[in-house]
């Protein structure tokens, strides 16, 4: 991924917090021919606090997929894998400018980390997804208790196939409008947040407006005040 001098990640925790924030992305294997991909739930392990972290270089993430789905022995063959990691897209009309000969762009985040697979057996791919279900769970308000279906997932874990991914590069575009004046970035963020300005769930860009909020001050932003 091409990365710009003007849109990194505030800092390396920063990285690894969206990582923690955002636990599905795309998996890609290289092969003869077209990349193949697969969309799947990236998390932490149980010993792994993203709190304690600056870095996901040397650390190793927890996924899992359907064995019907062949990603995974191509996998075997080549266990280089790309995980991209990102937020949603959101579109930022010359309107919010307030100038004249302005041109849209697009605001986003995305993280891409390359690492090292390593297949799990059937006790492996278990824990997997149960610590799958506890960090997606732990966003909700009211979690769900999986103790009564703990049966259930073992009856079934036949069918998934879990992976370790021992990460060995990480590269991050942080593009929230940190090249515009405070000003105008103010104005894109609250209409990333929605009504009200406060980002809230439901808002398609609640997200980028979350990371806009966590952004270090900007050096034009001295010259808009």
């Amino acid at each position: 991924m091409h990365t710009y001098p003007a849109y990194h990640a505030p800092d390396g925790r920063a990285l690894v917090d969206f990582v923690a924030a955002t636990p599905f992305a795309v998996a890609v294997t290289s092969q003869r021919g077209a990349p193949i991909a697969t969309h799947v739930p990236v998390v932490f392990p149980p010993d792994l606090d993203p709190a304690d972290h600056e870095s996901l270089v040397g650390q190793t993430l927890w996924s899992h997929l359907g064995r019907a789905n062949p990603h995974w022995e191509r996998m075997l063959e080549q266990p280089e894998v790309l995980l991209i990691h990102s937020s949603s897209h959101g579109y930022v009309s010359p309107t919010l400018y307030g100038r004249p000969k302005s041109v849209p762009t697009v605001d986003y985040t995305a993280v891409h980390l390359t690492g090292r697979v390593t297949m799990l057996d059937d006790e492996g791919a278990l824990r997997v997804v149960e610590q799958t279900v506890r960090q997606l769970e732990g966003t909700r308000k009211q979690e769900w208790d999986m103790t009564d279906s703990l049966d259930v997932f073992r009856a079934i874990i036949g069918g998934v196939v879990a992976f370790g991914i021992e990460i060995t590069g990480e590269q991050a575009v942080f593009k929230l409008s940190q090249d515009m004046p405070g000003e105008i970035r103010g104005r894109v963020r609250d209409e990333f947040a929605g009504e009200g300005g406060e980002p809230v769930p439901g808002c398609p860009h609640a997200d980028l407006a979350r990371l806009m909020d966590s952004l270090p001050e900007q050096p034009n932003d001295e010259g808009a005040k």
